[in-house]
């Protein structure tokens, strides 16, 4: 079975007033490769991201990691920017 990977085009962006606070979740396997992955994707579109505000929760059995994050954005251009990065990491399976 393939994952849709794509974010979903209901997030009702008419309804968006930029700048604006955002909280995103991304889920993948736990390890450092995760990790890492999230740490460079998010620097690349937010220069001063502060990497030690990521919240990093393990699942139940440890095999996955959810990492939160809350991001500020300017345009809506930004969030496409972004999540078209994350679809593409092999590393997060699930964006939120």
């Amino acid at each position: 079975m393939m994952l849709d990977r794509t974010p979903s085009r209901e997030l009702q962006e008419h309804l968006w007033v930029f700048p604006m606070d955002y909280p995103i979740k991304l889920i993948g396997h736990a390890g450092e490769e995760l990790h890492t992955a999230v740490i460079e994707i998010l620097l690349k579109h937010f220069n001063d991201f502060d990497k030690e505000t990521l919240k990093v929760q393990p699942s139940r059995t440890g095999k996955y990691h959810s990492i939160t994050a809350q991001l500020r954005f300017d345009e809506l251009e930004q969030v496409h920017a972004l999540y078209a990065d994350l679809a593409a990491c092999p590393h997060i399976k699930t964006t939120l």
